[in-house]
């Protein structure tokens, strides 16, 4: 009898450098090592024996955005600066690794990778090579395969995979030129607007308050901390400014030129902040012979049904994430991930589901410095 075949979707799970106990480490978003290790063992088991299972890592699986080299954030990352922020994060992480270890180990399993914003730095060979010297050792290692030419994973049953960011412009990868010439020569990563703001950004106002990325949309947090947070907002929104006007504008010499230029970067680069479903669900509108659209990048879990029977899904995160938009404001989605399982004929059936686990009677709650 033939093996059946199952994917697992998975995105969005920022793993940092790790923390242990009275060593914080307040950029860690992923405290979920042993529920993960629990997800891939409970899909070769039981119900799913008889399955070769593959296991897509739809980006953002670790948060190398965050991965300080030297005591700083690299802004130019070269190869070798992109394999020491990896190997921190697989050292932080032993349990995660060891599960993807596993899980390879079981006939038929797989990996797939797509890169996402936050682990850009995996479209360095070098970079690839150290997560497989350590999930996949050996001969192992051709089970896992990186999608680095373009944003999308294509199913040939009519699935797309896409981690998300190109569908924001602050986000995007030029595949075409994914590395540039640094400063002190030798190749770095190409990276886009919404990283370097990240780094430059983000990154060192985190330091003061932790909460800042985990709050969408982002524009009500800013009106709600100019009511009850005024100096940390205003600082915050300063330093946002000055770092659009110097990175985006500054190359830009002609005041008329630069207001029109200013003018179109706010429009095509805010716009879709606020709208990054409707975005995702009119792209696969667009699209013929795909039926079905697997997101993360958002982190907002989603499952919806669109005109014609197509299918928008999106993964959501594993982190802490607090939504204050009326829809779905108080809910907690859980650990979100997809599943596409295949009926005796061969029609995908994908599904998003929320993993519960095995119930703990306790569990450590870290704290911040």
């Amino acid at each position: 009898m033939a093996r059946r075949k199952l994917r697992l979707v998975v995105s969005d799970m920022h793993l940092g450098a790790g923390m242990r106990r009275g060593q914080p480490n307040p950029l860690e978003e992923f405290f979920h090592d042993d529920r993960f290790a629990e997800l891939v063992e409970h899909h070769q088991r039981g119900q799913f024996a008889d399955c070769d299972v593959e296991l897509v890592l739809n980006g953002d699986i670790f948060d190398l955005l965050k991965i300080k080299v030297g005591g700083v954030w690299p802004t130019e990352i070269t190869e070798e600066i992109a394999c020491e922020k990896l190997r921190q994060c697989l050292d932080g992480h032993p349990v995660f690794c060891d599960a993807i270890r596993r899980f390879l180990e079981q006939p038929g399993s797989s990996v797939v990778y797509l890169p996402g914003n936050h682990d850009m730095d995996l479209q360095f060979p070098a970079a690839q090579a150290l997560f497989r010297e350590r999930v996949a050792p050996g001969a192992k290692g051709d089970r896992v395969r990186f999608i680095t030419a373009s944003d999308t994973y294509y199913l040939p049953e009519g699935i797309q995979i896409r981690h998300g960011h190109q569908l924001e412009s602050i986000h995007q990868f030029d595949y075409r030129s994914m590395f540039v010439e640094g400063k002190r020569g030798g190749r770095t990563l190409n990276l886009p607007w919404g990283s370097l703001w990240i780094l430059e950004v983000l990154n060192p106002m985190k330091q003061e308050r932790h909460h800042l990325d985990h709050i969408v949309p982002f524009k009500r947090l800013v009106l709600l901390g100019l009511l009850f947070d005024l100096g940390f907002t205003v600082r915050l929104c300063a330093r946002v400014a000055f770092h659009f006007v110097r990175s985006r504008l500054a190359q830009v010499t002609r005041w008329r030129t630069r207001i029109r230029t200013t003018l179109r970067i706010l429009r095509d680069e805010m716009r879709p902040l606020g709208d990054f479903d409707r975005t995702a669900e009119r792209s696969l509108m667009r699209v013929r012979g795909v039926h079905t659209l697997i997101l993360g990048h958002s982190h907002g879990a989603k499952c919806k049904v669109l005109p014609g029977g197509k299918m928008y899904v999106n993964t959501g995160t594993w982190i802490r994430h607090f939504s204050l938009d009326l829809e779905t404001l108080g809910q907690e989605p859980g650990i979100t991930y997809a599943v596409v399982e295949y009926t005796e004929e061969g029609t995908p059936v994908t599904s998003l589901m929320r993993w519960l686990g095995t119930p703990r009677r306790s569990e450590v709650v870290y704290y911040r410095a």
